[in-house]
Formats: structure tokens, C-alpha cells, sequence
């Protein structure tokens, strides 16, 4: 098979596209800027540009989509609204046209409206699974939320010749980035509270966009995906209690663990986090 990945030449998207040819596929990276890393082949892509989008997507029978703006701090809200939106709207586009049966979007757990709200997001429960309620207020997390809705509508249209899983990532790192990043955020619990102190390492990352490329999947499913346990040295009761008190705690959280529920993604998927901070050589 032949996979096209998009935002290949970013932190994710590089290690999506080594971890797709160590397990024997062909991969087309697409992206802005040239990779730095081994690729079966490159194509140079605006993602909102359709006609490259389709141009790119031919003869490929599988999409990957990375591509976007991760984060609305560099970025006017318009700019980050536009790119995110515009460019998913695009590989659907490219993909029901091609007739490409499968696309992996890669989603966001701002789909709750974390961690870039104006106002505080209450959250219903916690741990976090796919029914709770989002609540997106800035330009980031709506176009997330979009792309989600985005995903449903080409399956409806498609009407079963397309499949899509969104998976929806915590905060996505590498030991090095995670080493550079992290350290104020574990002096500090109050820095970690909007992204529920949660994290995925690249490694995991690239191996839930595999099991998501081969799994049987009908219709459009979300999945919340993440390492296992929480970034922060503190236990996760006593901080879900301190900053989310409104929150129902729906079950018993052992130490550091994680507050993202990813045990659909383990049952439809067989996705389980093989990564953690505290197995990094420099703790």
C-alpha cells in the first residue's frame, strides 16, 4: 500500500513517515517544506490548494492528515481558522474524488475547548472518553472540532466507499522537545491544569496512525489517544480535585495516570502506549 502523509516534514508527521516505511509501506510525504528525513517520495503541497491536493493524491491508497497549524499562538485566528479548515476540508475533497477509502485525520483533544479557551472550560467527568461534550471557543479548537464534522460528512456522502478515524492527541512530544519544553510545566501544576498535564510521544503517535490506517473501521470513529500516565510528578486525584473540582471522577485513578480514557482506542484499534517521560534517559 501507498501512503499519503501530510505535514510529513513536521515533529509527527516525520515520525508517522519512518514508522509507515520501517513496517513495509510506501509513503508519499506531502508538505510545504522538504523532509529531512528518508521518504519513498516527496511531493512539495498547499494543503489549501485543492488542485495540488488532488494532483498529490493520485495513486495513493491511503491518507494521513497532519497537516496544520498546531497551534494558534504564531498565527492571527483567521490564518489558523483557514489553514486547519480549509486544508482538511481538501484531502476529503481529493479523497472522495480519488476514490481513497481510508483517511486518518489527526485531531486534537481541544475538541474540548482546551487549552486555548478565553473563558474556563468546566469539564462534566473525568477521565476524559469520546462523550464528552466539546466546547470550543478559539480559532484552533473549532477548526478541530470542524475537521471532525468535516470527516462525517464525506463519510455520509461517500456512503461506505469512505472510512475516517480522528484521533484526538494531548500534547505531542519527543524526549528532546519534552526535555527543552516540559520541566516548567512539572515545577508548576497550575501551567499543565488546561491540557490535563496529558501528553503522547511521537513513537506512539505514529504507530495509533498505523493501527488506524489497518483497522476495520465502518463510518467515521474518534478516538482519544495518549501515553499512559500524566507529565506531571504529582498524582492525578489531588489535581483533577484542585483544578477541575466540578468534575465527576468516574474512576479510581492509580498514581500519575493519564486523565484520557483511550480504552475504545485499545478495543477498535489495539492501540496501547508504549512510551512514557519517566523512561527517557535524561530523568
Amino acid at each position: 500500500m501507498k501512503i499519503a502523509v501530510t505535514g510529513g516534514s513536521g515533529l509527527a508527521g516525520s515520525a508517522v513517515v519512518s514508522h509507515l516505511l520501517e513496517t513495509g509501506y510506501d509513503v508519499v510525504s506531502i508538505d510545504r517544506r522538504p523532509p529531512s528525513h528518508p521518504v519513498t517520495e516527496f511531493r512539495l503541497v498547499d494543503c489549501e490548494d485543492l488542485g495540488q491536493v488532488y494532483s498529490a493524491g493520485h495513486g495513493v491508497d491511503a491518507i494521513v492528515h497532519l497537516a496544520a497549524i498546531p497551534r494558534p499562538i504564531h498565527h492571527t485566528p483567521d490564518q489558523v481558522f483557514r489553514t486547519n479548515v480549509m486544508a482538511t476540508f481538501n484531502i476529503f475533497e481529493a479523497a472522495a474524488i480519488l476514490e481513497i477509502p481510508r483517511v486518518v485525520y489527526i485531531s486534537s483533544m481541544s475538541v474540548l475547548g482546551l487549552p486555548f479557551s478565553y473563558t474556563p472550560i468546566r469539564l462534566a467527568y473525568l477521565p476524559i472518553d469520546e462523550a464528552h461534550p466539546g466546547a470550543p471557543q478559539d480559532a484552533y479548537a473549532l477548526s478541530k472540532a470542524l475537521g471532525e464534522d468535516i470527516a462525517l460528512a464525506f463519510v455520509r456522502r461517500m456512503d461506505g466507499k469512505l472510512s475516517a478515524a480522528s484521533l484526538r492527541f494531548p500534547w505531542i512530544h519527543t524526549p528532546e522537545t519534552f526535555k527543552a519544553e516540559l520541566p516548567p510545566f512539572q515545577k508548576d501544576s497550575a501551567l499543565g491544569a488546561t491540557v490535563l498535564w496529558g501528553y503522547i510521544d511521537t513513537r506512539d503517535v505514529a504507530r495509533a496512525c498505523r493501527l488506524a490506517l489497518e483497522a476495520d473501521i465502518s463510518g467515521h470513529e474518534a478516538f482519544y489517544i495518549s501515553a499512559k500516565n500524566t507529565f506531571a510528578k504529582a498524582d492525578t486525584t489531588p489535581l483533577a480535585g484542585e483544578y477541575y473540582p466540578e468534575a465527576e471522577i468516574r474512576s479510581y485513578l492509580s498514581g500519575n495516570q493519564a486523565l484520557f480514557n483511550c480504552s475504545k482506542a485499545e478495543a477498535m484499534l489495539g492501540y496501547e502506549s508504549q512510551f512514557s517521560w519517566e523512561q527517557y534517559e535524561w530523568t
